[in-house]
């Protein structure tokens, strides 16, 4: 008879930091001493770090002088990274186009779209709007 493998419990880091430029690195090295905890690749872990700096820099452009609250969830399966998000700015999170020609900013979300799996913005019914990301860790076969 075959003895099953327990599986490893899931963590969970909630993280509040100031909407500070400053906060970025902050917010990344949290999330990555984390990620790199996981079978991820160096090409799926530089995609992590690009789509946190850009989420977070994206969110503390627009929430300047809040606070920005999260939480870092670790499964065997997923790796999740929740962040608050103001309401007001909730609806242009779903963009997955570039803008066209020169135009200023602007493709921070859809570059997110490009490098996570999954992204979506969510509604709670207290009113307050999540960006949810998720990014599948590899399969045995799929990290060699």
């Amino acid at each position: 008879m075959s003895e099953a493998v327990p599986q490893p419990r899931a963590r969970r880091i909630a993280f509040s930091f100031p909407a500070d430029p400053g906060s970025v690195i902050e917010v990344r090295h949290l999330i990555m001493s984390e990620a790199k905890t996981l079978p991820f690749g160096p090409d799926d872990l530089d995609d992590i770090a690009l789509a946190v700096s850009e989420a977070f820099t994206n969110l503390v452009q627009h929430t300047p002088g809040f606070r920005i609250r999260g939480v870092c969830e670790i499964t065997s399966q997923k790796f999740e990274v929740t962040f608050e998000v103001d309401p007001g700015i909730s609806s242009y999170m779903g963009r997955r186009t570039f803008p066209a020609g020169l135009a200023h900013g602007g493709r921070g979300i859809p570059l997110l779209h490009m490098l996570i799996p999954t992204v979506e913005v969510r509604q709670q019914a207290n009113g307050i709007a999540e960006l949810h990301l998720v990014k599948p860790v590899p399969t045995q076969k799929e990290s060699r």
